[in-house]
């Protein structure tokens, strides 16, 4: 066994351990989006199908509960979720497994992209350990949610669409193309990666002349992964993908997501005016690219890879890297402009990690190196103690990251599991109306439906359509129903059942 692949074997371990050890100290989902994949997980293993025993938004304007699921977000993350929901009910842990799996191969594919690039041993470890102990990833990376497996799949694409052709290498083309429908099944915004692999083939080394075949092969594996669900898209909505997605292009503010019978619409966009489209634009600009600074690049490391990747900038990896990264900064700030700062762009970020820690440790070798020539230090030595520092700082911030979240999540669902409490007590039946739906039936394994982003009219309205019985309002609730929650505003059809912690319940009588 090579030197490099005990490395890369140890580095697989360490990470292994730590995602597990990160995933034993959370025992239930703790916000919507990994509430959203558990509940879709189980309600699979338990016979209920690609359906949804709720409804988070009514983009899709649905006809009621169960609906078709899995329209605006892709199906992969439940998918992997389902068989450990069956082999290990009640386990939060044991759904977890896949992806701390998955996430622990990032710090090895980080590992391999930095040998190729500097052959250099210590910066391969540096950019593997910087992958481990990621800053503010590193508390989502065992998570049932996309960020795992979007990671693994959308890098090794990327890395796999620049690796130089040979006749052993004849079938990348179509593992890339599989390896992007992956990344397209776990994210709808993995469709992105598919112009960029295929730009990346052309770019490989020998660079022939264009390759009609690679191009072939790479939609083939695309085609191969996405085109059963392309199928069942068509079937069960009548669209290869859903057009609720694309709705989002015409948002004013990001609760215009939950909105009711609204008219999502270039037309009513254009209405609100250029002053106020413009200033959204450049304040998601603003907004993300803080996000890349703090959460890919963990701060310190920005100067660091800003030099890694203009010292690796004719690198074919590094050059389809940054194109990637300018494609999802740009789409997540000018066409999802308020998606892509409440998350989007974090999620599809995690899959450009083990290209910039690459580039970082590239970076601190030319700053090392330039000091070193001024202060005439030992450049072996600098290097090793800056490298020490490196991989302190970014374990120092992981944890930080992880006492901010995991307590936090840990307490997540008290209010909601109260609530099913009361209603088991008054024989309660019905849907009820809530803020974060997934949540609510993973605690409760209750029918529910999203509180709209309205007044209360369209509160009744959506209650008359979908036979709501309460209605639980809390701190979190939409703005235009402010007022009301405060008891400013009252209506004779929403009486006020019980109040628990900050949360009131109201008994729907229409």
């Amino acid at each position: 066994m090579s030197a490099r692949t005990r490395d890369e074997a140890a580095l697989f371990v360490l990470a292994l351990l730590a995602r597990l050890t990160v995933a034993s100290l959370v025992s239930q989902p703790g916000y919507m989006d990994a509430a959203y994949y558990t509940a879709g997980g189980i309600n699979l293993a338990q016979g209920g199908g690609l359906n949804e025993p709720f409804i988070w938004n009514y983009l899709d304007n649905p006809a009621g509960i169960p609906h078709i699921g899995f329209v605006y977000w892709m199906p992969l993350p439940a998918l992997l979720v389902a068989p450990f929901a069956a082999l290990f009910p009640g386990s939060f842990f044991a759904l977890q497994i896949p992806f701390a799996f998955f996430s622990a191969l990032l710090p090895v594919v980080a590992y391999s992209v930095a040998w190729g690039l500097t052959a250099r041993r210590s910066s391969a470890w540096l950019a593997g350990l910087l992958t481990l102990f990621s800053g503010f990833f590193f508390p989502y990376w065992s998570l049932p949610e996309t960020f795992a497996p979007f990671a693994l799949f959308g890098s090794l694409a990327l890395w796999l669409s620049t690796r130089p052709s040979s006749p052993a290498s004849r079938l990348s083309p179509l593992a890339a193309g599989l390896l992007v429908g992956l990344a397209h099944l776990t994210r709808a915004d993995g469709v992105l990666l598919l112009p960029v692999v295929a730009l990346g083939l052309l770019m490989r080394p020998p660079r022939p002349r264009v390759s009609v075949s690679s191009l072939f092969f790479l939609v083939l594996g695309y085609l191969l992964v996405m085109g059963p669900w392309f199928v069942r898209n068509l079937v069960f909505i009548g669209a290869p993908l859903s057009p609720s997605g694309t709705r989002t292009l015409w948002l004013r503010t990001y609760d215009d997501l939950y909105c009711y019978g609204c008219d999502l619409s270039l037309r009513t966009y254009l209405g609100w005016g250029w002053a106020g489209i413009l200033r959204s634009k450049l304040w998601a600009l603003g907004v993300n690219l803080a996000r890349f600074m703090a959460e890919n690049c963990m701060v310190f490391l920005f100067p660091l890879v800003l030099a890694g990747l203009y010292r690796l900038r004719r690198q074919p990896v590094i050059a389809v890297a940054v194109l990637y990264l300018l494609l999802v900064y740009l789409a997540h700030s000018l066409a999802f402009t308020f998606p892509g700062p409440r998350g989007g762009f974090f999620h599809t970020g995690a899959a450009l990690l083990p290209f910039l820690h690459p580039a970082a440790a590239e970076g601190l070798d030319v700053a090392v190196g330039w000091a070193a020539r001024r202060r005439r230090w030992n450049h072996r030595q600098a290097r090793a103690v800056f490298t020490v520092a490196a991989v302190a700082f970014a374990l120092l911030l992981s944890l930080y990251a992880v006492a901010g979240k995991i307590p936090q999540w840990r307490q997540a669902g008290q209010t909601y599991a109260a609530v099913d409490r009361w209603l088991e007590q008054h024989q309660a039946e019905g849907t009820i109306m809530v803020g974060d739906p997934p949540s609510f039936w993973y605690f409760t394994r209750r029918p529910c439906v999203v509180v709209p982003n309205g007044d209360v009219e369209t509160v009744l309205a959506v209650a008359r359509r979908y036979r709501v019985t309460y209605l639980l309002l809390d701190e979190n609730r939409p703005i235009p129903l402010a007022r009301f929650y405060a008891g400013a505003e009252r209506d004779m059809r929403l009486t006020p059942a019980v109040r628990i912690g900050a949360a009131i319940v109201y008994r729907v009588q229409e």
